[in-house]
């Protein structure tokens, strides 16, 4: 997982940023928020060589950015592999690629809060899931597991 802290690190220092919406600004893929079914909150795919992630319009802005910040992980460390089409038709188990992409989105959103979180004296999973408004088993798999 050390690996994908450094990709998002270079990620951050190339496009200056750690906002999930303005890096796929500058890398020009298309974000489209769209009435999917509830358990779905979002996917990317890539067509005519074309990026874009299709978000489940969410009532709450948090979940859509974790979302977008997961859907990005794909693109960035997945190419846009479908695991939806791998899981259905090839037995490929996509829990790898679903743990990789949570850990991308966990450094990704934590970098967007680093200057409160360098303030605190002390700093918990609860801590950090608090200020990004992501899941704490997501904050503990990517940091701790």
């Amino acid at each position: 997982m050390k690996a994908i802290a450094n990709t998002v690190c270079r990620l951050i220092e190339k496009y200056g940023t750690a906002d999930p919406w303005e890096i796929c600004d500058k890398m020009g893929i298309i974000v489209h928020e769209h009435e999917l079914p509830g358990h779905i909150n979002g996917f990317a795919s890539s067509y005519n060589g074309v990026s874009f992630i299709v978000l489940n319009k969410l009532p709450d802005h948090f979940e859509k950015k974790i979302t977008l910040a997961h859907e990005l992980g794909h693109i960035i460390l997945h190419g846009c592999t479908n695991s939806i089409n791998l899981s259905m038709n090839t037995g490929f188990c996509t829990s790898k690629l679903e743990r990789e992409a949570d850990c991308f989105a966990a450094h990704l959103l934590f970098y967007d809060e680093l200057d409160e979180i360098n303030s605190m004296e002390t700093v918990t999973a609860e801590d950090v899931a608090r200020l990004t408004h992501m899941p704490v088993q997501m904050v503990q798999d990517a940091f701790i597991g």
